[in-house]
């Protein structure tokens, strides 16, 4: 099978990359792997299927990685220039000292910007979804199952890597302490909103998959709305991000479309494949080996209000005492 050598393929070749960053590579669902030892693997370039590589704004190389460098055609990116916004990328004759400009960090921003730059390579910004195949959300009840223990150190215990605070709405708290057209109106609004923007939710009061349908008529919530989330326990959608995070994806591009291959314990699940092309999206269900994906059976649909690395990225560095940077409360005209 003949691979075009114009768009990157994954994972991604880290060199020196921050560990807080790779960890967040990592959750957003990108196929990343790291380089620990030198840069003689990517000598034989042609013949390697690495063609994407991000270099750390500390990494240094010695003579011999920089003569490699200056031989491969690999495309580089030099997260230097992410760290502030007066900030250029390293040329590769001065990688051999560190940038100083600081160290990169995992924000919001941060992504956005590596999928713009990702993009100008010629390459496809490709992620695993944050939810199962074909769901673009999610609801949870039960979250009061999970014990004491588990609501007081929740940031602890919680497999995710944002604050679970994150996940709740204060519309479901007002609602409960007082139940009128109003209370009614916001949270309705507030959960086609997080839909939307693929925001995750989690509503403490709701013990029971029986008493979230009966809260979605009490609030006149019409399921066309948010017609592809998926409705589950706290506990279940936990089990589904500790297998998601144990994935390994591997994605090539072929003359017509993408090869993937992806192993795993699917226990059940369908994992979904992301891929961007501007602000546009489309996702593709995943079967456990070889998957061909070619490119008409791709639908793209606009995605503006989504973050194209996800909730995780979508809430990146943000404290749970806060508001979310970015929430909309959108479509409120739609939704009343």
């Amino acid at each position: 099978m003949s691979v075009s050598r114009h768009l990157p393929e994954y994972p991604i070749l880290l060199a020196g990359v921050a560990t807080p960053v790779v960890k967040g590579l990592r959750e957003l669902g990108l196929p990343v792997t790291e380089l620990h030892e030198d840069l003689a693997q990517l000598s034989g370039y042609q013949l390697s299927r690495w063609n994407l590589l991000l270099v750390g704004s500390q990494k240094t190389f010695n003579e011999q990685d920089l003569q490699t460098l200056s031989q491969c055609k690999i495309p580089m990116i030099d997260l230097s220039e992410f760290t502030s916004d007066s900030a250029s990328a390293r040329a590769k004759n001065e990688l051999g000292t560190k940038s100083v400009t600081g160290c990169e960090k995992f924000t919001s921003s941060f992504v956005t910007q590596l999928k713009k730059r990702l993009h100008q390579t010629g390459g496809a910004w490709i992620r695993v979804g944050d939810y199962p195949y074909p769901y673009q959300g999610v609801i949870c009840y039960g979250e009061t199952a999970l014990g004491k223990d588990f609501r007081e150190f929740s940031n602890v215990m919680s497999p995710l890597p944002i604050p679970l605070e994150l996940m709740h709405l204060k519309s479901e708290s007002d609602w409960h302490g007082k139940q009128d057209k109003e209370t009614q109106r916001k949270l309705r609004v507030e959960l086609i909103s997080r839909y939307r923007q693929g925001l995750p939710v989690s509503l403490p009061s709701v013990p029971s998959r029986e008493e979230l349908d009966q809260l979605f008529q009490n609030i006149n919530l019409d399921r066309k709305q948010i017609p592809l989330v998926w409705v589950t326990s706290l506990e279940t959608f936990f089990r589904w991000w500790n297998l998601r995070r144990q994935l390994a994806v591997s994605i090539s591009r072929t003359s017509t479309g993408w090869e993937t291959i992806i192993s795993g314990n699917f226990d059940g699940f369908w994992p979904g494949l992301q891929i961007w092309k501007g602000q546009h999206s489309a996702t593709v269900s995943l079967l456990q080996g070889v998957n061909e994906i070619r490119d008409e059976s791709i639908a793209f649909v606009s995605n503006q209000e989504r973050h194209p690395g996800g909730f995780t990225a979508h809430w990146a560095g943000m404290n749970s005492s806060l508001f979310p940077a970015g929430f909309k409360n959108v479509a409120a005209s739609a939704a009343s």
